[in-house]
């Protein structure tokens, strides 16, 4: 089995996320070094109360992401009973956001893209389902507008439900610092456009911001890659799947690629 070298890959995820990515790269044989940069948190205002005590309004419940199956879920918790949402029919845009519907309502999601991006749902979705569908659509604070534009486009009414926020880890900057600095990691990984704005927002030095854009830039996917040419990064690295397991194919096959000289 291919291995990666023991270069040192710097893990940008939120806390609770960057634990199994780390664990990951460290199996494939990387030097994980792990700061988190953003943290989230379930917005519990009166709004969301009183949405979550209305599951009988919805037909569909949509998700974009782990984190809106998580904060929804804590939501209803709080001030619901999650059984008044099962009725609901379930939209969710990958497979890993479809694999913890699974393990919150305890059944599958009735649609989820062949590729794994809210442009894609809006589409598939449109193609397949009554447009007097009451939608419920469920994100974070950052969440892109491409469902909503495309459900809209196609004659959906919904009403979102923004469950939790992005923040930046601040505490984390010094530890940013020194690691940029003292490690110096090989690898820049990134699974969120918001995770690259954080980055350059801690760094913030011209000198040091410039020493890091020549750095393998390892995204998950394509509006993280948008996020990474804006910010002004030249060698980025996408993978097939838009899935932490599918970076670390990506990662392998690049230092393989390196090691053959092909």
């Amino acid at each position: 089995m291919s291995r990666l070298p023991a270069v040192k890959v710097l893990v940008t995820r939120p806390k609770q996320q960057a634990v199994r990515l780390a664990e990951q790269l460290a199996q494939a044989g990387a030097r994980p070094i792990t700061v988190p940069l953003l943290t989230f948190r379930t917005r519990t205002d009166n709004e969301n109360q009183m949405l979550s005590q209305q599951g009988n309004r919805f037909d569909w419940l949509f998700f974009s992401s782990i984190n809106g199956v998580e904060h929804f879920q804590a939501l209803v918790d709080k001030f619901s009973n999650l059984e008044e949402w099962k009725h609901c029919q379930i939209a969710a845009v990958g497979q890993k956001t479809a694999d913890a519907l699974k393990r919150v309502f305890g059944r599958k999601a009735d649609i989820v893209p062949a590729a794994y991006t809210a442009d894609c749902l809006a589409k598939e979705f449109s193609a397949a389902y009554d447009p007097a569908s009451r939608i419920l659509l469920i994100q974070g604070n950052l969440s892109r507008p491409a469902l909503a534009n495309g459900l809209k486009q196609n004659g959906y009414a919904f009403e979102k439900m923004v469950v939790y926020d992005t923040v930046e880890e601040k505490g984390n900057q010094e530890l940013l610092y020194k690691v940029l600095q003292k490690d110096q990691p090989d690898v820049l990984t990134f699974t969120s456009p918001s995770s690259i704005e954080a980055f350059h927002s801690f760094i913030g030095q011209a000198e040091m911001e410039m020493d890091q854009l020549d750095k393998l830039c390892l995204v998950i996917g394509p509006t993280t890659e948008e996020a990474a040419k804006r910010h002004g990064f030249h060698n980025i690295l996408v993978p097939a799947q838009f899935t932490t397991e599918s970076m670390i194919d990506a990662l392998l096959h690049y230092y393989e690629q390196q090691r053959t000289g092909e």
